[in-house]
């Protein structure tokens, strides 16, 4: 009797680590950040949790964390532009749609330079990474489109545990 009653919670428990297994892999995924361009929110060699699936991903706000595809590259970066907003960058400050962005990036990692009003399109969003100074980002190669999100950090995973990613504007 003892036995089968084992055998019963050993199968119940493998259907359970097979079912969490699955969805783990069909709604999130794990990514290694390799560089500094999200300092300090991300750092070199963290891993990150992303959530993939449509209902994850969409809507994508200005905040989120996100990784995309571009230029043949996964990167990660911060949305700070969402479509019909218009951007532009005076002297390392971020301006949206005529607002100053209130952001909490500190000074050695920011980058004293200007860009021109941009208004995004219906289809487009403006990606920056936190340290300015070294990020590639929608700068240099523009604004990205919805279908290039490939997911939406979750969390991340250092040696010291889970933390959720800290945001820099309010």
């Amino acid at each position: 009797m003892l036995s089968v009653l084992l055998r019963r919670a050993f199968l119940g428990l493998a259907a359970l680590l097979l079912l969490l297994s699955a969805a783990r892999s069909a709604f999130f995924t794990t990514y290694k950040v390799s560089g500094t361009s999200m300092l300090e929110a991300l750092e070199d060699g963290d891993r990150i949790l992303v959530g993939e699936s449509d209902w994850l991903v969409e809507p994508v706000e200005r905040g989120d964390t996100v990784v995309f595809s571009v230029l043949d590259e996964i990167l990660v970066k911060r949305i700070v532009g969402c479509p019909g907003d218009t951007l532009e960058m005076a002297r390392g400050k971020l301006i949206r749609n005529g607002i100053p962005v209130r952001e909490r990036i500190p000074g050695h990692l920011n980058r004293d330079e200007s860009f021109p009003t941009y208004r995004l399109l219906s289809d487009e969003y403006f990606v920056l990474g936190d340290h300015r100074r070294v990020s590639v980002d929608s700068r240099d190669f523009g604004p990205i489109h919805l279908e290039q999100v490939l997911g939406t950090v979750m969390f991340r995973m250092t040696g010291s545990g889970v933390a959720p990613i800290s945001g820099i504007a309010p």
